[in-house]
């Protein structure tokens, strides 16, 4: 019988496209102690098959994602990374399958929650 999972077992690692020294700023800002990795190459968003362009910027959910955050006090005055470079969220398995993946189409885009979950809890 398999045992029931909980959010203190979830390992996530995060990673960036910006430079390494923007790592320290980057946890006493958002509090996150997890994993942290930085990729400026942006080799690992190719192999994930991330968006990247300067039309990802373009979509109606980016033009309100950023009078959202503008208005919200959130606006980005120093790049820390290549802006034109999306990401997105994948759960592999302890079996290093993929489960969910899912990719950003545009500034302000954003996997579900309860999909993320749903593909960690089963």
């Amino acid at each position: 019988m398999e045992q029931k999972k909980s959010l203190e077992e979830v390992n996530i690692a995060l990673i960036s496209n910006g430079k390494p020294h923007f790592i320290v700023p980057f946890r006493k800002e958002t509090g996150y102690e997890g994993p942290i990795y930085t990729d400026p190459s942006l080799e690992t968003y190719k192999l994930l098959n991330f968006r990247h362009g300067l039309l990802t910027h373009m979509g109606a959910k980016s033009l309100t994602e950023s009078i959202r955050a503008a208005t919200q006090g959130h606006a980005k005055l120093l790049v820390q990374g290549d802006p034109n470079q999306q990401g997105g969220v994948i759960v592999i398995s302890p079996q290093d399958q993929v489960d969910y993946y899912y990719r950003n189409k545009e500034t302000g885009d954003h996997a579900p929650m309860d999909q993320v979950l749903k593909a960690y809890f089963g």
